[in-house]
């Protein structure tokens, strides 16, 4: 934990620092930058010695100062969910989603945590939007959503939703695996 105190006290210095100083914009980058690197490299080290509440705390740190830093904010999440705080990693992902509203992949995290968990019926609302909206969301996006669907017998939506991917990913074998599931539960054939 002494080394924790040193990275978060040369944070704090550091931040002071700038606060005093009128530093030009690519000093303040750089300080930030070994500032981060130095935060993941010490989270990496707690998490090989398998303290996982300083990771947690660290990543909590590291989350207010890069709340829109995808990796960061999954991590924290799973570190949360290893520990079993179920409801912080709700919070986290929530979190995200709420934070970075541009972001196509935004509800990824939580769809995720609650489709693992097979509470399907949560996952649609999350996810429907990302395939209909701007950006371009990951390919898990479509490839959860369309499982759901499927999972909750909403057959024509897995249809609609594997048959949108495909058009985007034609070379995507296993999406036109599911597909053709799908198409044959659709005539009655349950293979």
């Amino acid at each position: 934990m002494k080394s924790g105190r040193l990275v978060l006290s040369a944070l704090v210095l550091g931040i002071g620092c700038i606060a005093m100083a009128t530093p030009s914009q690519d000093r303040v980058d750089a300080i930030w930058s070994y500032a981060k690197d130095r935060i993941d490299r010490q989270t990496d080290v707690w998490f090989d010695d398998g303290d996982f509440p300083a990771t947690i705390a660290l990543l909590k740190v590291s989350s207010v100062l890069n709340p829109h830093d995808y990796e960061i904010l999954t991590n924290l999440g799973w570190m949360q969910e290893n520990i079993e705080q179920w409801d912080d990693a709700v919070k986290t992902y929530e979190r995200y989603q709420a934070d970075n509203p541009n972001d196509p992949d935004r509800s990824l995290p939580i769809a995720t945590y609650y489709y693992m968990k097979k509470q399907y019926a949560k996952v649609p609302p999350l996810l429907e939007p990302s395939i209909t909206g701007k950006g371009k969301p990951h390919a898990n996006t479509y490839r959860m959503l369309g499982s759901s669907y499927e999972k909750l017998g909403k057959l024509k939506d897995a249809e609609r939703v594997f048959t949108k991917y495909i058009s985007i990913a034609p070379q995507d074998g296993q999406a036109k695996n599911n597909l053709a599931r799908v198409e044959r539960k659709l005539k009655g054939d349950n293979r």
